[in-house]
């Protein structure tokens, strides 16, 4: 920063000038600079503390955003991961559980029906009876407890619910109709759902790739249409305008009484304002047919030029009628306000 006395040369002064200055004021200019010098430092000083503190902020927002963006990936993908064990157990270990069933009950069957050929034999002595017979054995898991019986249907499935069964175990529906009827129940839903939602434009996808996408969702088909095209939101607007729409009604019907109102004395003071315009036409209009008779001034006119109080009209040239009209007719306009 320049001293006092290079700012006071840079000014136009001269050394002499300069030097025959006080040194007082010299002291004075150079306090007085020091300051702003100090202030001019302490703001840049602020300034970039402000720039700082406005990166930090700036970072920690950016770092905040990344974090909450990589929870709700996190969120994500656990919710893929168990809707994911979900489906396996529901499509693959439970019809695999259901088919061992079947095949466990199938053993059972042909195991009975030859201990009964085998005792069958043994009693017609075609098998030694001190032939050794067969002996189950009871499977025991590693928890030292015998394996529970679950209970199964008529056809071998496991029933779901049960006591004693497998918590959540599910009963199949197979059948191809009720596939059917679900898939298309699903397209016309989603059809339906998103015009209505939309204001009548069409699906922007086929049904087949979304329903292909809520299997990799490993979500329910009307849950992943709901999510991807945000049907929630689209609904709470609809709501949102109805009610606005209800309250616009609600303000008109509320308002139209006092409107008509309003309406009806607009309409008389409209009235009343072109009968009093139409009444002082015809009172101060030039038609003679319907201006307001007024008596004749002949005699007073007479009158006044007789006493000298005005000229003879008869005797007057261009310019003193003219004179005497405009002053006739300011006079006319000064009669008339104060009625007025």
């Amino acid at each position: 920063m320049p001293t006092v006395q290079e700012m006071l040369k840079q000014s136009g002064l001269s050394d002499e000038q300069i030097a025959a200055l006080d040194a007082k004021a010299i002291g004075a200019f150079s306090g007085v600079l020091t300051t702003a010098e100090q202030k001019e430092q302490a703001g840049q000083k602020a300034q970039e503390e402000a720039v700082r503190l406005a990166q930090v902020a700036e970072q920690a927002k950016k770092d905040s955003d990344q974090a909450a963006q990589q929870a709700a990936q996190a969120r994500e993908a656990a919710e893929l991961a168990q809707r994911s064990n979900s489906k396996f157990y529901e499509e693959t270990i439970a019809p695999a559980l259901n088919n061992w069933g079947t095949e466990k009950a199938n053993l059972e069957a042909q195991a009975a029906f030859y201990r009964a050929q085998n005792e069958s034999a043994r009693a017609a002595g075609f098998v030694p009876a001190e032939a050794p017979g067969f002996t189950p054995q009871t499977f025991q898991p590693t928890n030292g407890q015998p394996q529970n019986n679950q209970p199964r249907d008529g056809q071998g499935r496991y029933v779901a619910g049960a006591p004693g069964s497998t918590p959540g175990s599910p009963t199949f529906m197979e059948e191809i109709d009720q596939r059917l009827g679900a898939g298309l129940s699903n397209l016309a839903w989603a059809m339906q759902q998103y015009q209505r939602l939309s204001g009548g434009q069409y699906l922007p996808d086929p049904v087949d790739q979304l329903a292909k996408e809520a299997d990799n969702a490993r979500l329910p088909f009307k849950d992943y249409v709901a999510r991807k095209y945000d049907f929630a939101a689209k609904e709470a607007a609809i709501r949102q305008k109805a009610q606005e729409e209800h309250d616009a009604k609600v303000r008109a019907e509320a308002a139209a009484p006092y409107e008509a109102k309003m309406a009806e004395a607009t309409a008389l003071h409209k009235k009343a304002l072109e009968e009093n315009d139409r009444k002082w036409a015809e009172r101060t209009g030039s038609n003679p047919d319907i201006r307001r008779g007024e008596p004749s001034r002949f005699a007073e006119v007479a009158r006044a030029v007789k006493a000298n109080e005005r000229p003879d009209p008869l005797n007057l040239n261009a310019q003193q009628r003219r004179q005497a009209t405009a002053q006739a007719i300011r006079s006319e306009i000064a009669e008339q306000e104060p009625a007025a």
